[in-house]
């Protein structure tokens, strides 16, 4: 199973990137439809960090695991990945509608 570590790790960095788009463009919609325009730049900044913050955690919790060679902790990372990009587009759908 050791073979599986370094493109499990790689495809789990493709879609760490993928949730920082999504979210990058996503939050600006949300923000409209809780009623903080995005001209002000209130509250911008703060989801805009807290998307660093989340995509750094990502990525750091991804890079242990891999040099920890642990398999089952790479699988629950891409499930959880995969579980923030489909609420990410949930949401977004919802905020455009």
């Amino acid at each position: 199973m050791d073979h599986y570590l370094l493109p499990i790790f790689i495809f789990n960095i493709l879609l760490v990137l993928v949730d920082a788009s999504l979210g990058y463009f996503i939050a600006p919609r949300l923000l409209r439809r809780v009623g903080i325009e995005e001209e002000t730049g209130e509250g911008r900044g703060g989801v805009r960090s807290l998307l660093a913050g989340v995509v750094a955690l990502y990525a750091f919790l991804c890079c242990l695991a891999y040099f920890q060679a642990s398999l089952a902790w790479l699988l629950v990372l891409t499930a959880l990945i995969v579980l923030d990009i489909a609420g990410q587009i949930l949401l977004g759908r919802k905020a455009k509608g």
